[in-house]
């Protein structure tokens, strides 16, 4: 399934850099403006190594859907704090969710 497909069907995506992840509380994250991309940015990024796609959507909604980016990460959207470390400041992780 392409990008474009999913979007169809999930809800947003946002393209941060993984700095700005780690260097956010849950509440100072609430405060800042959230960056949206395009369909046609997001195809463009995918694959590219220095690119992570997250999905954020809860485990149910997940294993639920038959829509999902290839090579994406599920990772739970409660508990940022507890997995943002693990990906480089230097990456771009674009995160998405239904």
């Amino acid at each position: 399934m392409n990008i474009r497909t999913l979007l169809a069907i999930t809800g947003f995506m946002i393209a941060l850099p993984a700095a700005t992840v780690l260097n956010r509380t849950a509440a100072g994250a609430a405060s800042i403006e959230v960056p949206r991309i395009s369909i046609d940015q997001a195809n463009r990024m995918h694959g590219n190594p220095g690119v992570l796609f997250i999905d954020v959507r809860t485990a149910k909604s997940w294993w639920r859907s038959t829509a999902k980016i290839a090579h994406a990460i599920r990772e739970e959207p409660n508990t940022v704090e507890q997995w943002a470390t693990k990906y480089g400041k230097n990456k771009t992780l674009i995160l998405y969710c239904a």
